[in-house]
């Protein structure tokens, strides 16, 4: 049975999404609040988290207040707590392992755990609305066109249409952002029904935001990624391996 999509849900959730990240996404926007940022690494982590709050506030009302008025299957952990923590902590220890270049006599191991606590916890702001929310709210919509609209709405929520400085940067948005939010929100929910997890989603959307933002070199954001690739694959592949064998052992008690 097919499932009704409400559009005014959905609505209310966007426009506190786009409204509450746009002052912090589009400096022009609010001069004044990136004056008066504190230093590092305060003014950082501050700036960094409040880029994402709007899908975070936004999903969390939505996801309380209109629990009753649709199907929610994805939640922090999911079905797989286990598998949703190797997915969540470990682009932080690799990012910690390889070192990112921090401020002069910073430690770059020690740079490299806060950006990868940072960074995950940015993640889980944004995926609380895009898939804690907006997947569930759109389960109505057969894929891939779920998919398709919740990254055509990802992409226009980042407003770089707006912080473009030049037409090459315009360009940019159209031919790469764009889709790699669609490939994203693809790869993204895939991940996110198979494990009913915020947490997966946020790591798969962690590694998205390696290549686009962190503060390293092409070679080492290889690294990083190709051993959180590594981790996940042989660690889920443990647990769940390990689950078949106990589910086996458990009825010939």
């Amino acid at each position: 049975m097919k499932k009704n999509i409400r559009i005014d849900l959905i609505l209310i959730y966007y426009i506190i999404a786009v409204v509450l990240s746009m002052f912090f996404r589009v400096p022009r926007l609010n001069p004044g609040w990136y004056a008066s940022l504190p230093d590092y690494p305060n003014g950082w982590i501050l700036y960094s988290l409040l880029r994402a709050s709007g899908p975070f506030v936004g999903g969390l009302i939505a996801i309380w207040f209109f629990r009753n008025k649709y199907q929610q299957t994805i939640s922090l952990a999911g079905n797989q707590p286990v598998i949703s923590l190797i997915y969540f902590f470990i682009p932080v220890i690799m990012i910690a392992l390889m070192g990112i270049p921090g401020n002069s006599g910073d430690n770059n191991h020690v740079h490299g755990l806060l950006t990868g606590l940072v960074l995950m916890t940015y993640c889980l702001f944004e995926e609380t609305g895009w898939r804690g929310f907006l997947m569930d709210a759109m389960r109505g919509i057969s894929n891939p066109f779920r998919f398709i609209i919740i990254g055509t709405l990802w992409y226009l929520w980042h407003l770089n249409f707006i912080s473009a400085q030049d037409a090459a940067s315009l360009k940019f948005g159209l031919l790469v952002h764009l889709p790699s939010c669609i490939l994203g929100s693809w790869i993204i929910g895939l991940m996110a029904d198979k494990y009913s997890s915020l947490m997966v989603a946020a790591a798969i959307h962690s590694v998205f935001n390696i290549f686009f933002d962190l503060g390293t070199d092409m070679k080492s954001k290889v690294i990083i990624a190709v051993g959180v690739f590594s981790v996940w694959i042989i660690g889920s592949k443990i647990v769940e391996r390990n689950q078949k064998t106990n589910e086996t052992i458990e009825p010939n008690k």
